[in-house]
């Protein structure tokens, strides 16, 4: 067939219309599958991707979360460790005291012992 008798003939032009339709239509309906295919995989890696981005944005919020409570948990261990040394020396003060205490008492028993002594030999 040439292209003269398509274009002077409606029935040929009607014919290679419908035969390029067809051909078009099948085409696309080989391409379809693929693109849906691709459609729902682009789709599913865009759906993955923003779980995991709520994932590390999550992961994120409780590690500093964490680390907010790693914080206060020094800061207070830092402050017992203060109030225990303070308290350490408190400690050592009064059993300086104590100690002072005791050899003056200690003292003072021998020096009533030796007055009444003196008392009885009289």
């Amino acid at each position: 067939m040439d292209m003269g008798d398509i274009a002077g003939n409606p029935i040929a032009q009607l014919a290679f219309l419908i035969l390029s339709a067809a051909g078009g239509y099948q085409v696309w309906r080989k391409q379809q599958p693929t693109d849906a295919k691709e459609r729902a995989d682009s789709e599913g890696q865009i759906a993955a991707l923003g779980t995991w981005k709520e994932l590390l944005e999550g992961e994120r919020a409780a590690r500093l979360k964490a680390e907010e409570r790693a914080d206060k948990f020094a800061a207070e261990r830092n402050e017992a460790l203060k109030e225990l040394w303070e308290m350490k020396g408190q400690l050592k003060a009064m059993n300086e005291t104590l100690a002072a205490q005791t050899a003056e008492l200690a003292s003072l028993r021998d020096q009533v012992r030796q007055l009444k002594e003196q008392l009885h030999a009289q």
